[in-house]
């Protein structure tokens, strides 16, 4: 009897997967090598990550990229990072407010389900390397911890899954790629972000045998 295929579907912004220097660093990848070593489940994987992209823009696009025809069982989505850049050009305010990314991420959800996902998970995001201080005053570090308490506190009040992220690495220094950038995943970042993923992913995995 054909083994049943799961679908996994992993979108979100450059953390994901973001290539420098001909170099590519990509945990989505992993994480699919990881699973399909680890567990005999036929799997199915679609990613689609976009550089400099924050919730306003993947609200835009978000129908091209989930797909009824797919198999839609596990949605992964990383989203947040490029919200709380602060810009001149804002005149010191975030590029998308807390209180919009708040309902961005209601709508994101609510995307998924409308596509069939059974599963919806998020991540927030790790430690920067980069200190620099935004226009508002505050380090990149401060102005993301908003926005990674507001991905756990919407994912708690919705009952949605998170990989809490923040809290798992938090005592893990070097995960970014060196300065002038200190905000993408380097070599080891990748590596841990993908080993946690893909032990999250595991539970689910094994609950549907």
């Amino acid at each position: 009897m054909k083994k049943k295929l799961i679908g996994i579907t992993i979108f979100g912004d450059s953390i994901i997967k973001y290539q420098k220097n001909k170099i590519i660093y990509n945990w989505s990848s992993k994480v699919a090598k990881k699973l399909k070593k680890k567990t005999n489940i036929r799997l199915k994987f679609k990613v689609k990550s976009v550089v400099g992209i924050n919730s306003n823009g993947l609200l835009k696009i978000i129908t091209k990229i989930l797909d009824k025809n797919f198999v839609n069982d596990i949605a992964l989505i990383q989203i947040g990072i490029n919200d709380s850049w602060h810009y001149k050009s804002l005149k010191g305010k975030a590029c998308v407010p807390i209180k919009d990314f708040k309902k961005n991420l209601i709508k994101i959800k609510s995307k998924c389900k409308n596509f069939g996902y059974k599963k919806i998970i998020f991540l927030n995001y790790h430690r920067l390397l980069n200190s620099r201080r935004e226009i508002n005053g505050k380090t990149l570090n401060e102005n993301l911890r908003k926005y990674n308490l507001e991905i756990k506190s919407f994912c708690k009040k919705h009952k949605v899954d998170l990989i809490d992220i923040q809290k798992l690495t938090k005592k893990i220094k070097n995960i970014c790629l060196p300065l002038p950038d200190g905000i993408h995943l380097n070599n080891k970042g990748t590596k841990i972000y993908s080993n946690l993923i893909t032990n999250f992913l595991l539970k689910i995995l094994n609950e549907k045998k």
